[in-house]
Protein backbone atom coordinates (compact mmCIF):
# COMPACT_ATOMS: atom_id res chain seq x y z
CA UNK A 1 0.00 0.00 0.00
CA UNK A 2 1.14 3.54 -0.45
CA UNK A 3 -0.11 6.73 1.67
CA UNK A 4 -1.33 9.97 -0.26
CA UNK A 5 2.35 11.51 1.24
CA UNK A 6 4.31 8.98 -0.89
CA UNK A 7 2.23 9.21 -3.71
CA UNK A 8 2.95 12.97 -3.65
CA UNK A 9 6.76 12.23 -3.49
CA UNK A 10 7.21 9.87 -6.34
CA UNK A 11 4.92 11.83 -8.56
CA UNK A 12 6.31 13.19 -11.70
CA UNK A 13 4.27 14.78 -14.73
CA UNK A 14 4.51 13.03 -18.08
CA UNK A 15 6.65 13.71 -20.55
CA UNK A 16 4.94 14.80 -23.70
CA UNK A 17 5.44 14.30 -27.29
CA UNK A 18 2.09 16.49 -28.44
CA UNK A 19 1.27 18.58 -25.14
CA UNK A 20 -2.45 17.76 -24.36
CA UNK A 21 -2.88 15.36 -26.72
CA UNK A 22 0.08 12.29 -26.63
CA UNK A 23 2.10 11.44 -23.65
CA UNK A 24 5.73 10.14 -23.83
CA UNK A 25 5.50 6.19 -24.46
CA UNK A 26 1.82 5.84 -25.12
CA UNK A 27 0.02 4.36 -27.93
CA UNK A 28 -2.59 6.52 -29.60
CA UNK A 29 -5.32 5.61 -32.51
CA UNK A 30 -6.40 7.70 -35.75
CA UNK A 31 -9.69 6.68 -37.34
CA UNK A 32 -11.15 7.68 -40.14
CA UNK A 33 -13.06 6.63 -43.02
CA UNK A 34 -10.92 6.39 -46.31
CA UNK A 35 -10.09 9.62 -48.45
CA UNK A 36 -10.58 11.81 -45.50
CA UNK A 37 -6.54 12.81 -45.12
CA UNK A 38 -5.77 10.47 -42.48
CA UNK A 39 -1.98 10.30 -44.28
CA UNK A 40 -1.97 14.10 -44.81
CA UNK A 41 -2.72 14.50 -40.96
CA UNK A 42 0.42 12.05 -40.37
CA UNK A 43 2.65 13.59 -42.41
CA UNK A 44 1.91 17.14 -40.73
CA UNK A 45 1.97 15.62 -37.16
CA UNK A 46 5.48 14.06 -38.15
CA UNK A 47 6.81 17.73 -39.63
CA UNK A 48 5.83 19.35 -36.55
CA UNK A 49 7.61 16.83 -34.09
CA UNK A 50 10.29 16.93 -36.56
CA UNK A 51 10.92 20.05 -36.02
CA UNK A 52 9.48 20.57 -32.62
CA UNK A 53 7.24 23.42 -33.76
CA UNK A 54 3.34 23.55 -33.01
CA UNK A 55 0.83 20.86 -34.20
CA UNK A 56 -2.72 22.29 -34.68
CA UNK A 57 -1.98 24.81 -31.59
CA UNK A 58 -0.88 22.38 -29.70
CA UNK A 59 3.28 22.04 -28.64
CA UNK A 60 5.24 19.27 -29.61
CA UNK A 61 8.91 17.85 -28.06
CA UNK A 62 10.86 17.78 -31.03
CA UNK A 63 11.92 14.09 -32.03
CA UNK A 64 12.72 12.26 -35.29
CA UNK A 65 9.76 10.26 -36.65
CA UNK A 66 9.73 6.89 -38.19
CA UNK A 67 6.91 6.57 -40.68
CA UNK A 68 6.11 2.90 -41.75
CA UNK A 69 3.80 3.16 -44.84
CA UNK A 70 1.79 -0.12 -45.61
CA UNK A 71 -0.34 1.86 -48.23
CA UNK A 72 1.78 4.32 -49.78
CA UNK A 73 5.73 3.30 -51.56
CA UNK A 74 8.15 5.79 -50.55
CA UNK A 75 7.67 8.17 -53.86
CA UNK A 76 4.31 8.57 -53.44
CA UNK A 77 5.07 9.84 -49.91
CA UNK A 78 7.55 12.08 -51.48
CA UNK A 79 5.24 13.64 -53.79
CA UNK A 80 2.87 14.83 -50.44
CA UNK A 81 5.48 16.02 -49.15
CA UNK A 82 6.42 18.12 -51.53
CA UNK A 83 2.75 19.31 -52.14
CA UNK A 84 2.53 20.19 -48.29
CA UNK A 85 6.25 21.47 -48.50
CA UNK A 86 7.32 19.54 -45.48
CA UNK A 87 10.95 20.31 -44.02
CA UNK A 88 11.60 17.11 -43.16
CA UNK A 89 15.29 16.17 -43.42
CA UNK A 90 17.74 12.85 -43.14
CA UNK A 91 18.39 13.79 -39.42
CA UNK A 92 14.75 14.15 -38.49
CA UNK A 93 12.46 11.36 -40.30
CA UNK A 94 13.04 7.99 -41.56
CA UNK A 95 10.69 5.96 -43.90
CA UNK A 96 9.66 1.92 -43.93
CA UNK A 97 7.39 1.12 -47.14
CA UNK A 98 5.66 -2.01 -47.25
CA UNK A 99 6.80 -1.99 -50.99
CA UNK A 100 10.61 -2.28 -50.40
CA UNK A 101 10.03 -5.37 -48.73
CA UNK A 102 9.60 -8.53 -50.39
CA UNK A 103 6.96 -10.19 -47.86
CA UNK A 104 4.06 -8.25 -45.65
CA UNK A 105 6.03 -6.10 -42.75
CA UNK A 106 5.83 -7.99 -39.29
CA UNK A 107 6.65 -6.01 -36.15
CA UNK A 108 9.07 -8.74 -35.09
CA UNK A 109 11.13 -8.11 -38.19
CA UNK A 110 11.05 -4.48 -37.53
CA UNK A 111 13.09 -4.88 -34.47
CA UNK A 112 16.61 -3.85 -36.40
CA UNK A 113 14.83 -0.60 -37.51
CA UNK A 114 13.43 0.44 -34.27
CA UNK A 115 16.66 -0.14 -32.79
CA UNK A 116 18.91 2.38 -35.26
CA UNK A 117 15.78 5.20 -34.80
CA UNK A 118 16.33 4.38 -31.01
CA UNK A 119 19.64 5.25 -31.38
CA UNK A 120 19.12 8.10 -33.93
CA UNK A 121 17.29 9.59 -30.80
CA UNK A 122 13.81 8.61 -32.02
CA UNK A 123 10.63 8.97 -30.20
CA UNK A 124 7.41 8.72 -32.29
CA UNK A 125 6.75 6.14 -34.74
CA UNK A 126 3.91 6.49 -37.41
CA UNK A 127 1.94 3.16 -38.40
CA UNK A 128 -0.16 3.85 -41.25
CA UNK A 129 -1.85 1.68 -41.59
CA UNK A 130 -2.27 -0.39 -38.60
CA UNK A 131 -3.80 -3.54 -39.99
CA UNK A 132 -0.65 -3.62 -42.52
CA UNK A 133 2.20 -4.70 -40.00
CA UNK A 134 1.48 -8.19 -38.61
CA UNK A 135 2.98 -10.57 -35.81
CA UNK A 136 4.39 -13.95 -36.09
CA UNK A 137 1.47 -15.75 -35.90
CA UNK A 138 -1.02 -13.36 -37.06
CA UNK A 139 -3.98 -12.15 -35.31
CA UNK A 140 -7.99 -11.59 -35.65
CA UNK A 141 -8.89 -7.74 -35.55
CA UNK A 142 -12.50 -8.85 -34.36
CA UNK A 143 -10.96 -10.78 -31.42
CA UNK A 144 -10.73 -9.35 -27.82
CA UNK A 145 -8.49 -11.74 -26.46
CA UNK A 146 -5.96 -11.42 -29.84
CA UNK A 147 -5.88 -7.85 -29.45
CA UNK A 148 -5.75 -7.03 -25.88
CA UNK A 149 -4.13 -9.84 -24.70
CA UNK A 150 -1.29 -10.66 -27.51
CA UNK A 151 -1.26 -7.48 -29.94
CA UNK A 152 -1.48 -4.00 -28.09
CA UNK A 153 0.80 -5.47 -24.96
CA UNK A 154 3.72 -6.46 -28.06
CA UNK A 155 3.47 -2.76 -28.66
CA UNK A 156 3.23 -1.93 -24.76
CA UNK A 157 6.61 -3.88 -24.86
CA UNK A 158 7.85 -1.59 -27.69
CA UNK A 159 6.92 1.42 -25.88
CA UNK A 160 8.87 0.43 -22.52
CA UNK A 161 11.79 -1.00 -24.15
CA UNK A 162 12.76 2.03 -26.41
CA UNK A 163 10.68 4.51 -24.88
CA UNK A 164 8.70 5.38 -28.11
CA UNK A 165 4.87 6.73 -28.94
CA UNK A 166 3.28 5.17 -31.51
CA UNK A 167 0.43 6.23 -33.97
CA UNK A 168 -1.77 3.68 -35.32
CA UNK A 169 -3.73 5.00 -37.79
CA UNK A 170 -6.76 2.84 -38.35
CA UNK A 171 -10.46 2.70 -40.07
CA UNK A 172 -14.08 3.42 -38.93
CA UNK A 173 -16.66 0.94 -39.15
CA UNK A 174 -20.35 1.62 -40.10
CA UNK A 175 -21.07 2.82 -36.34
CA UNK A 176 -18.13 5.57 -36.15
CA UNK A 177 -16.06 3.49 -33.72
CA UNK A 178 -12.42 1.57 -34.53
CA UNK A 179 -12.78 -1.23 -36.61
CA UNK A 180 -12.53 -4.46 -35.20
CA UNK A 181 -12.82 -5.51 -31.35
CA UNK A 182 -13.64 -3.03 -28.76
CA UNK A 183 -9.97 -4.17 -27.31
CA UNK A 184 -8.77 -1.59 -29.49
CA UNK A 185 -10.17 1.45 -27.93
CA UNK A 186 -9.70 0.13 -24.88
CA UNK A 187 -5.81 -0.58 -25.30
CA UNK A 188 -4.74 2.43 -26.27
CA UNK A 189 -4.46 5.86 -24.63
CA UNK A 190 -6.16 8.26 -27.06
CA UNK A 191 -8.29 7.91 -30.07
CA UNK A 192 -8.51 10.67 -32.49
CA UNK A 193 -11.17 10.65 -35.52
CA UNK A 194 -11.32 12.54 -37.98
CA UNK A 195 -14.71 13.02 -40.21
CA UNK A 196 -15.96 14.86 -43.18
CA UNK A 197 -18.66 17.33 -43.18
CA UNK A 198 -20.37 16.20 -46.74
CA UNK A 199 -22.41 19.69 -46.78
CA UNK A 200 -19.33 21.76 -46.91
CA UNK A 201 -16.37 20.90 -49.00
CA UNK A 202 -12.70 20.82 -47.16
CA UNK A 203 -14.80 20.48 -43.92
CA UNK A 204 -13.07 17.90 -41.32
CA UNK A 205 -14.36 17.65 -37.71
CA UNK A 206 -11.52 16.30 -35.13
CA UNK A 207 -12.93 14.68 -31.92
CA UNK A 208 -9.95 13.35 -29.18
CA UNK A 209 -10.76 11.40 -26.74
CA UNK A 210 -7.76 10.04 -23.99
CA UNK A 211 -7.85 8.98 -20.11
CA UNK A 212 -4.99 11.75 -19.61
CA UNK A 213 -6.00 14.64 -21.26
CA UNK A 214 -9.54 16.55 -21.73
CA UNK A 215 -12.03 15.60 -24.61
CA UNK A 216 -11.01 17.45 -27.73
CA UNK A 217 -13.23 18.77 -30.58
CA UNK A 218 -12.06 21.31 -33.17
CA UNK A 219 -13.49 21.88 -36.96
CA UNK A 220 -10.57 22.01 -39.07
CA UNK A 221 -10.11 23.27 -42.48
CA UNK A 222 -8.46 21.15 -45.57
CA UNK A 223 -6.20 23.56 -47.24
CA UNK A 224 -4.72 23.20 -50.92
CA UNK A 225 -1.58 22.93 -50.14
CA UNK A 226 -2.87 19.40 -48.50
CA UNK A 227 -2.43 21.03 -45.15
CA UNK A 228 -5.16 20.91 -42.02
CA UNK A 229 -5.67 24.28 -39.95
CA UNK A 230 -8.04 25.13 -37.20
CA UNK A 231 -11.40 26.31 -38.96
CA UNK A 232 -12.09 30.31 -38.51
CA UNK A 233 -15.04 29.77 -39.67
CA UNK A 234 -16.60 28.08 -36.07
CA UNK A 235 -17.37 30.40 -33.88
CA UNK A 236 -16.23 30.09 -30.31
CA UNK A 237 -20.12 29.33 -29.14
CA UNK A 238 -21.19 26.76 -31.39
CA UNK A 239 -20.18 23.33 -30.86
CA UNK A 240 -18.70 21.25 -33.67
CA UNK A 241 -21.49 18.94 -34.08
CA UNK A 242 -23.83 22.11 -34.49
CA UNK A 243 -21.87 23.56 -36.60
CA UNK A 244 -22.16 20.06 -38.83
CA UNK A 245 -25.93 20.75 -38.34
CA UNK A 246 -25.60 24.39 -39.25
CA UNK A 247 -24.29 23.35 -42.47
CA UNK A 248 -26.58 20.93 -43.50
CA UNK A 249 -29.51 23.60 -42.54
CA UNK A 250 -28.06 26.27 -44.42
CA UNK A 251 -28.44 24.09 -47.47
CA UNK A 252 -31.65 23.14 -46.31
CA UNK A 253 -33.45 26.12 -45.82
CA UNK A 254 -36.68 24.46 -44.45
CA UNK A 255 -37.55 21.01 -42.55
CA UNK A 256 -38.29 18.59 -40.08
CA UNK A 257 -36.85 16.65 -38.04
CA UNK A 258 -36.23 14.28 -34.85
CA UNK A 259 -32.80 13.88 -33.22
CA UNK A 260 -32.81 10.09 -34.41
CA UNK A 261 -33.30 10.85 -37.84
CA UNK A 262 -30.66 13.88 -38.16
CA UNK A 263 -27.99 12.04 -36.28
CA UNK A 264 -28.30 9.14 -38.64
CA UNK A 265 -28.55 11.26 -41.74
CA UNK A 266 -25.73 13.39 -40.61
CA UNK A 267 -23.55 10.35 -39.38
CA UNK A 268 -23.12 12.69 -36.09
CA UNK A 269 -20.66 11.10 -33.51
CA UNK A 270 -23.20 11.55 -31.07
CA UNK A 271 -26.19 9.74 -29.72
CA UNK A 272 -29.81 11.20 -30.08
CA UNK A 273 -30.53 11.80 -26.84
CA UNK A 274 -26.95 13.87 -26.38
CA UNK A 275 -28.21 15.70 -29.54
CA UNK A 276 -31.44 16.78 -28.18
CA UNK A 277 -29.72 18.04 -25.22
CA UNK A 278 -27.09 19.37 -27.15
CA UNK A 279 -30.12 21.36 -29.46
CA UNK A 280 -31.96 22.19 -26.30
CA UNK A 281 -29.23 24.25 -24.86
CA UNK A 282 -27.79 25.94 -27.71
CA UNK A 283 -31.47 27.32 -29.43
CA UNK A 284 -30.28 30.63 -28.93
CA UNK A 285 -26.63 30.21 -30.26
CA UNK A 286 -28.27 29.01 -33.66
CA UNK A 287 -30.93 31.62 -33.66
CA UNK A 288 -28.04 34.24 -33.80
CA UNK A 289 -26.43 31.83 -36.61
CA UNK A 290 -29.93 32.64 -38.94
CA UNK A 291 -31.15 28.59 -37.56
CA UNK A 292 -34.64 29.07 -35.88
CA UNK A 293 -35.90 26.18 -34.27
CA UNK A 294 -39.39 24.77 -32.93
CA UNK A 295 -40.21 21.71 -31.14
CA UNK A 296 -43.66 19.86 -30.67
CA UNK A 297 -44.00 16.93 -28.73
CA UNK A 298 -45.76 13.90 -29.77
CA UNK A 299 -46.94 10.71 -27.42
CA UNK A 300 -43.68 8.79 -29.30
CA UNK A 301 -41.03 11.50 -30.04
CA UNK A 302 -39.90 15.13 -30.13
CA UNK A 303 -40.35 16.64 -33.44
CA UNK A 304 -38.63 19.83 -34.58
CA UNK A 305 -39.14 22.20 -37.51
CA UNK A 306 -36.11 24.07 -39.01
CA UNK A 307 -35.93 27.69 -40.68
CA UNK A 308 -32.90 28.92 -41.77
CA UNK A 309 -33.11 32.39 -43.19
CA UNK A 310 -29.28 34.81 -43.83
CA UNK A 311 -28.70 35.75 -40.53
CA UNK A 312 -28.47 40.43 -40.60
CA UNK A 313 -25.19 41.62 -39.69
CA UNK A 314 -25.42 45.10 -37.98
CA UNK A 315 -21.84 45.98 -38.58
CA UNK A 316 -22.83 45.91 -42.71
Amino acid sequence: MMTISEMKQNYTKKDFIVDNLMKSNGIYCLVARPKVGKSMFCLQLANAIANGTTFLGHKTSPSPVLYISTEMDFSQLYDRILKMDLHLTDDNFRVEDQYSNDRKLNLFDLKLQFQDFAELGGKFVIIDMFTGVSLNNGYNLNDYQDMGQYVFPYYKDLCKQYGFTFLLVHHLNKNNTSLGSTAIDGSVDGIITLKKDLNVPRKVLLKYESRDYEQLELMLNFKDNLLFEVSEFETEDLNPILQLFLNYAIKQKDFNFTASEITSKLNLQITPTKFGKLLNSNMSNLAKEGLHIEQKRTATERIYTAHYEEPFDENR
